[in-house]
């Protein structure tokens, strides 16, 4: 019986531990997620600024479009 109650309290001094753990450990992966996201939308920015800003030097050159 005894060592049935030092079980259960190891278990219960450890159990905030382990969620705190794993609500760090959630949290760090669902923030990785989202930077990479993040990181593509500005990717797509980029493109998009990058074509944009080559249509102009194209139309200002007198150059045809390579579309």
């Amino acid at each position: 019986m005894e060592s049935e109650n030092s079980l259960l309290g190891i278990f219960i001094s450890w159990m905030p531990m382990l969620i705190y753990l794993a609500a760090s450990l959630w949290f760090s992966i669902w923030l990785t997620f989202k930077l990479i996201h993040v990181q593509q939308a500005m990717v797509q920015a980029q493109e998009g600024i990058l074509t944009k800003l080559t249509d102009i030097d194209n139309r200002m050159s007198g150059k045809p479009s390579q579309d």
